[in-house]
Formats: C-alpha cells, sequence, structure tokens
C-alpha cells in the first residue's frame, strides 16, 4: 500500500461535513501528506434555475454561486491551518455530485477521499442507498465515511475480514491510516454450510465435528493471514466468529465500540458487490463508527477481469 500523500474532502459545507474536514486534516498531520484539496459540487442545474430568480444569466449566477462556495471553503481552510497546520486547496464544481466527486480525485491521483456521513442534500442517506453503492463502485481510490465528531486520532480499529486481496489490501491501508491504533482482524466464518447440512438432515455429530473444524482451520488462517502482514510491533487482536457475517460484524462492533471498521471492496467491475456482499450495506448502515472502504488499485481491477 503506498503512503497518503493525497486526501481529497468532499463536502456540502454542513456542520456533518465540517467533521470530515477535521479528519482529513488531522490523518494530513500525522501521516505528513503533501495536499488536501477541499471540494464542494453545486447540482448541474442550479444556475439556470439561480439565473431565472436573479433575472441575470446562468453565466453570472454561476458566479455568485462560486464565490459564495469559494468563501465557505477558504474560511475552512483557514480554521484548519490555524488548528492542525493544514494548507488546503478549495474547489468549485457543477455537476452530478458523485460523477465530480471521483473525477477530482482522479485527477489529483488521490490516496483517499473523505466524506461526512449526514448533512444537507447528497450526504443525507449516503450510504444508505444507490448513492453509496454507485459511489464505492466508481471510485478508485479509498473512501473515509466519516460518522463522529473528531478529537483524537484512531486507537480502536476493526477489520472484518475474508482472506482475499480486498481484505489484504484493508489491512495494509488501516495500518497505514491508524499506525498508533490497536487493530482487531474479526472472521467471520458463514453458517451456510451448517443450515444446509441441517436442512438435509446430517446427524448432530456430523454438523458439530463440521463446526468445530471449520473454527479451528479458520483460526488458522486468520493467524497466517496477520503473520503476512509483517507489520512489527503493531498491536493486533485476532477474533473468529460464527454467524451471518453483516450481523456478526456489527454484534462484535458493538461490544469494541471501535473508531473506525476497514472494509475492501471487490473490483472486478462496477457493478459488484463489496467484501462479504450485503454484509458490508449492513456494517454502513447499522454500525456507528467511521467507515474506510479500500478499492482495488487499477492494475489489480484489471488483473481480475483478465484484462
Amino acid at each position: 500500500m503506498s503512503a497518503i500523500k493525497t486526501i481529497l474532502v468532499a463536502t456540502d459545507l454542513s456542520e456533518f461535513s465540517h467533521r470530515a474536514a477535521i479528519r482529513a486534516a488531522m490523518l494530513c498531520a500525522s501521516l505528513k501528506c503533501n495536499k488536501v484539496e477541499l471540494l464542494t459540487v453545486k447540482e448541474a442545474g442550479l444556475p439556470d434555475a439561480m439565473g431565472l430568480v436573479l433575472k441575470s444569466t446562468p453565466t453570472a449566477a454561476e458566479t455568485v454561486l462560486t464565490d459564495r462556495a469559494m468563501r465557505e471553503l477558504r474560511l475552512i481552510s483557514g480554521q484548519l491551518q490555524d488548528n492542525y497546520g493544514i494548507r488546503c486547496t478549495t474547489n468549485v464544481r457543477f455537476g452530478q455530485t458523485v460523477q465530480e466527486i471521483v473525477a477530482r480525485a482522479d485527477e489529483l491521483a488521490a490516496e483517499l477521499t473523505v466524506i461526512g456521513a449526514h448533512g444537507g442534500n447528497f450526504f443525507t442517506d449516503l450510504f444508505l442507498g444507490n448513492t453509496a453503492d454507485k459511489l464505492a463502485r466508481m471510485s478508485k481510490s479509498p473512501v473515509l465515511l466519516v460518522k463522529n465528531q473528531t478529537a483524537k486520532a484512531y486507537r480502536q480499529v476493526l477489520v472484518p475480514v475474508d482472506f482475499s486481496e480486498n481484505s489484504l489490501r484493508a489491512a495494509h491501508m488501516a495500518i497505514s491510516v491508524a499506525p498508533d491504533a490497536h487493530i482487531t482482524f474479526l472472521h467471520v466464518f458463514d453458517v451456510v454450510v451448517e443450515e444446509q447440512m441441517r436442512y438435509v438432515n446430517i446427524a448432530h455429530d456430523i454438523i458439530h465435528e463440521y463446526h468445530v473444524k471449520a473454527g479451528e482451520d479458520a483460526r488458522a488462517e486468520l493467524n497466517q493471514f496477520v503473520d503476512n502482514l509483517q507489520a512489527g510491533s503493531h498491536s493486533f487482536s485476532r477474533i473468529v466468529k460464527f454467524g451471518h457475517p453483516g450481523h456478526a460484524i456489527c454484534d462484535y462492533a458493538k461490544s469494541m465500540k471501535p473508531d473506525l471498521i476497514v472494509v475492501g471492496k471487490h473490483g472486478k467491475s462496477r457493478f459488484e458487490e463489496l467484501l462479504l456482499g450485503s454484509a458490508s450495506r449492513h456494517v454502513m448502515e447499522q454500525c456507528f463508527c467511521d467507515i474506510l472502504i479500500v478499492t482495488a488499485p487499477a492494475w489489480a481491477e484489471r488483473d481480475e477481469i483478465g484484462l
């Protein structure tokens, strides 16, 4: 995993998005990033509508909207510089929100895109529907969803893993963004096979033997997964649970109370399910900590689809 040098913060200028900017500034300061950009996106048709209201041209209305947004962005930038020593560039775009965020992240070659969980317009139900799926699939950079007030660096991080390359990328990203945190790796071995065994009336003792063996194999594989990270003295915990992944991850998160959950996504196509399929959606909707979605790099995506 390459070092994080450029961070894009997408903001709707709400208080909730301001939390995302603060988290990005904290990460930039701790990771010694080269650049943070604050981006706000206005709807493509807004200048036309505003022009009618103001009885001016769409171009003039766009200038007014841009100037107002830039003043607000510069105010946030000044606060971040005063509090964290971070200098930010600012940008205003007009268009479809997700597409503009992704396009700007690509132009910057940003290693991380940071967004707020709530607020006005687009951010109100981000990660609660199709908008979230679209952003996660389209983004070529990891996406950090900031849900909480930012007060300190991440100290407790949860990384659900299924031993895939996506999990490996997520693990390395967790270490990168939270170098001083205690990281808990959680593997959930699914109940589906056992449910099918019960359905066809397999003997209880055979099912029990399968359960025990599956748990032992999962623990061994998780130990090997963590050892392969070669993370030196980093603080880790290794947990194996049995159940449906989405529910098991959220149940464990409720007791652990992590600051951050890091998940990987599959990279075969924009329509591919996230890591653990619907489990990731369940985690994003039900867990109240920050969520970091780690994408596959472009070269990995090409390899996976055989290009």
